[in-house]
């Protein structure tokens, strides 16, 4: 482990412990029993997390632990989400991943962060008037804020690690972070107030009428996902039957899509916006589907009339793409890809602010890529070829925004040539 990581680890470990003495009561009233009760549910809800893609997950626990908040404030609600999270019981690639074989440094951080988070939004509701144990519709400010105290403190301290793993810009990071969770925690949080009145109202019976709804909400967000896995897994077969008729493209799809979403990122694009890039990346070339074999793989120079073959491919994928729901946004996307600024590409002559930004930047790096690849026709240029290419061509083939940004994303200096026109 890097010592800038061991360093924040340990620091945020440390803070963590030194907010669970600092907020510790001099004298413990808790009902011990009723303490173990949630205990077991904040780590059955932990233990519940449903999986996704980029390593996050979606956990019901928050709600328990703003019930908690809600109902004991702090330092209860703190101990009761840490250790909720810390003997959470999740299965991962076919194994089940527990305290027992997790690393101790990895635990007591969640756990960390968790006091952190869940402490800070206690002090919050209690700090603007709110009463643990008494719930009134004054409270609302309250409960808004601590949600929003708990986000931030959560997502900042997980940006932070992230940043030191990755060198990712910590502001992207946050922003992400924060984007990825807040519709649940926000969806998520009445469950725990309606839990937290039939606590207050009728004790541990309320609280196990209203854990159904809790897992309802569990079972909802994991259709959600797996919808979202299997329309991943549409994509992905998508692309596998292009390069089984073009093995020369084998990755390239996966290389455009990948660059497409950092550039749109690095552009500050939305989340929404750089999420359908990426789509469009992996799809740009389903249209070659229509096109024969010997086309996409002649080792020679096509003649007008096969060159007009390929140049159907962004209509056909077009037109594909729209007959699926999920992908539907993408299809104009893929449509304009090989405009160019000029106005000479295809299909449909668009030109300067005719083309989308998304089509600007899926034409950059759909056409690097090509170029520092090899094909039936030639061997790959290097790096350095493509990218004074691409600056040769900036004001006519590529948008000279996009062009410029693309050049100092790849790590290269100078500006791109101005041409009129």
């Amino acid at each position: 482990m890097p010592k800038k990581l061991k360093l924040y680890v340990g620091f945020i470990i440390m803070l963590g412990m030194f907010f669970i003495y600092d907020t510790f009561p001099s004298e413990l009233h808790i009902d011990i029993f009723r303490l173990i009760f949630f205990l077991f549910l904040s780590v059955a809800a932990e233990s519940l997390a449903i999986p996704t893609p980029n390593q996050r997950g979606i956990s019901v626990g928050f709600a328990v632990g703003f019930t908690a908040i809600l109902v004991f404030g702090v330092p209860t609600a703190s101990w009761i989400a840490s250790i909720g999270i810390m003997l959470r019981i999740v299965k991962k690639d076919g194994e089940y991943i527990h305290i027992v074989n997790t690393p101790i440094y990895k635990t007591l951080f969640n756990g960390a962060n968790i006091v952190l988070s869940s402490g800070l939004a206690g002090l919050c509701y209690e700090a603007l008037g709110g009463i643990p144990g008494q719930l009134e519709f004054i409270n609302i400010l309250p409960m808004l804020a601590s949600i929003v105290v708990y986000i931030i403190v959560n997502a900042l301290i997980m940006s932070i690690l992230m940043t030191i793993l990755s060198g990712d810009s910590l502001y992207k990071l946050l922003y992400t972070n924060v984007m990825w969770v807040v519709k649940d925690y926000l969806a998520l949080a009445p469950l725990g107030i309606i839990m937290a009145i039939a606590y207050i109202n009728y004790k541990i019976l309320g609280v196990l009428l209203f854990f159904g709804p809790l897992l309802l909400a569990r079972y909802s967000f994991k259709m959600y996902v797996d919808m979202r896995n299997m329309y991943l897994d549409t994509v992905k077969a998508l692309c596998q039957a292009v390069e089984a008729k073009d093995p020369y493209t084998q990755g390239h799809s996966q290389r455009v899509s990948e660059l497409a979403y950092k550039l749109g990122q690095r552009m500050k694009l939305s989340h929404r916006t750089t999420e359908n890039l990426k789509l469009a990346g992996m799809l740009h070339d389903i249209g070659k589907i229509g096109v024969d074999e010997h086309i996409l793989n002649k080792p020679g120079r096509l003649t007008d009339d096969e060159y007009g073959k390929i140049k159907l491919h962004p209509a056909i994928g077009s037109k594909i793409i729209q007959e699926i729901d999920f992908l539907k946004a993408t299809a104009d996307i893929i449509l304009s890809h090989h405009e160019h600024f000029d106005g000479s590409g295809y299909p449909n002559g668009k030109r300067k602010s005719e083309i989308s930004i998304e089509s600007c930047i899926l034409c950059v790096v759909d056409v690097y890529d090509a170029l520092t690849s090899d094909r039936p026709y030639r061997k790959a240029m290097t790096d350095e070829e493509a990218i004074e290419i691409i600056k040769r061509e900036s004001g006519i083939l590529f948008n000279p925004i996009v062009a410029q940004e693309f050049i100092d994303m790849m790590g290269y200096k100078g500006e791109v040539e101005k041409v009129a026109g």
